[in-house]
């Protein structure tokens, strides 16, 4: 990189030199609490300790930081062009919105904030909010568009307190279900499809919502399921055939022709059809899911290995491996977890909340999640005061699965191997029953892995009671 100061240190480039504009603390040099810019032995000092390293105070409020424009900070920059993007009309901030300001103004990091602003869309959205044209709801919010750039707004007004809190999940799947059925669904095949996504796909979502949060992957399988139902229902149209008049020899000339991912969904829909009356009792054949291969006990414990001493890996993706190949969680599973889910009891040993009772972590990966917690932990800028383990991009939710999953296969990890892996060692260690409870899986799953893996703990019962 382009070196844009000189510093005593040495040339310092755009990226370490924006960083050092934002970062605040105890100067270690006077014990003065403000910006810390300058390296003193490796330490962050302040500009005064590293040598009158430049000035950062803000002409207009007095606070130091990251200078925008002409002496004017970060800060200050953002309220002016959030206040401009806000207004009613008036001149003034719309006040259902002035909590939005607040909150955006206050992120730690100001410049996230102002790159936002400069996004094509943000400025319409907020200027549509604040003027009346469109009401400040989650219905209001589903009549906007761009789909992306709608549903960050939307965490942001929640983290904000300005909307209430909904389940993230559910209302991405109701709100594309929406556009895709005007925009990418013949006339003809909509009805139908449209009655199958609200009285089964979207029935079952909020029955599901009403009792825990969704699992973020429920809005990628109805999509699926909607996707290869209506590329059915087409290729049915194609065939001068309704769904009445559906043979099981047609459906096995429909079988032939597609990949088994594709059969899943069209099975489900046409067995709600069937008890509906609107297609004769037909069938598909299950797919025949190809049995996963976990990698070797020598792999685990030298992906364990490499957790708790490969410094150059990222200390999140450390961090997530360490949870995975100790406790078998699925990347979902660990993607809802909280930071108050990791505890300490009595005797100060760490503890992690996966089910009944806590689960300890080890050495030296306990002290891997209290750095973490401590000091490697980045919410967004956003939401500061996020409370999951691992906080997402978008406004107050966690990080996606997938986002999990993606960072882990380019470090070499396939992680549905290692967590199955993980699993049924862990069922030769323990009862099935005692794995089930600690680690929040249903006992028919541990019992199955344990018999999968040659445990003799399904003897555990008898071995008891004859001992007694």
């Amino acid at each position: 990189m382009v070196a844009v100061r000189n510093w005593p240190e040495g040339p310092v480039c755009s990226g370490c030199y924006a960083k050092a504009r934002e970062t605040y603390g105890t100067c270690p040099g006077c014990g003065t609490h403000r910006l810390l810019p300058g390296l003193d032995q490796g330490r962050t000092v302040c500009t005064d300790c590293a040598g009158g390293i430049g000035n950062f105070t803000c002409a207009r409020c007095g606070q130091e930081g990251w200078n925008h424009y002409k002496n004017t900070c970060g800060r200050c920059v953002l309220t002016d062009r959030l206040t401009a993007a806000l207004d009613d009309g008036t001149g003034t901030v719309a006040p259902a919105l002035q909590p939005l300001l607040e909150h955006l103004v206050a992120m730690p990091r100001p410049r996230t904030g102002i790159l936002w602003l400069t996004k094509p869309h943000t400025t319409r959205l907020l200027g549509a909010l604040a003027t009346g044209q469109v009401d400040l709801t989650h219905d209001g919010l589903a009549t906007l568009q761009p789909y992306r750039a709608v549903a960050h707004l939307r965490q942001l007004l929640i983290a904000a307190g300005v909307l209430p809190e909904v389940d993230p999940t559910l209302r991405r799947v109701q709100e594309w279900t929406t556009v895709y059925l005007n925009d990418q669904v013949d006339p003809d095949v909509r009805p139908v499809l449209e009655r199958y996504a609200r009285w089964q796909l979207h029935r079952r979502l909020r029955q599901d919502a009403d009792r825990a949060m969704l699992h973020p992957y429920r809005d990628q399988n109805t999509r699926v399921a909607l996707r290869q139902t209506n590329a059915f229902l087409t290729w049915l149209r194609g065939q001068e055939q309704n769904l009445d008049t559906l043979t099981q020899d047609d459906l096995d000339r429909w079988v032939s022709d597609h990949k088994q991912w594709q059969r899943a969904p069209v099975a489900a829909f046409l067995a709600w059809a069937a008890r509906r009356g609107l297609a004769p009792p037909l069938r598909i054949t299950p797919s025949v899911h190809q049995q996963i291969r976990p990698f070797s006990q020598a792999d685990r414990l030298d992906w364990l290995r490499r957790a708790a001493l490969d410094d150059s890996l990222d200390h999140r993706d450390r961090v997530v491996l360490a949870l995975m190949l100790l406790y078998a969680q699925p990347l979902g599973r660990l993607a809802q977890l909280r930071t108050k889910d990791i505890t300490r009891d009595e005797d100060a040993a760490v503890k992690i909340h996966l089910g009944t009772p806590p689960a300890p972590v080890p050495a030296p990966f306990d002290q891997l999640l209290t750095d973490y917690l401590t000091t490697h932990r980045f919410p967004t800028a956003a939401n500061p005061d996020s409370h999951w383990l691992f906080p997402g991009r978008r406004g107050t939710q966690p990080v996606h699965p997938t986002t999990l999953r993606l960072r882990l296969e380019h470090l070499g990890l396939q992680p549905r191997a290692a967590r199955a892996s993980t699993l049924s060692r862990l069922t030769l260690q323990a009862p099935p029953a005692i794995v089930s409870q600690m680690l929040g899986y249903h006992i028919n799953t541990t019992e199955r892995r344990a018999q999968e893996a040659g445990s003799t703990w399904a003897r555990y019962p008898s071995t008891r009671e004859s001992s007694g």
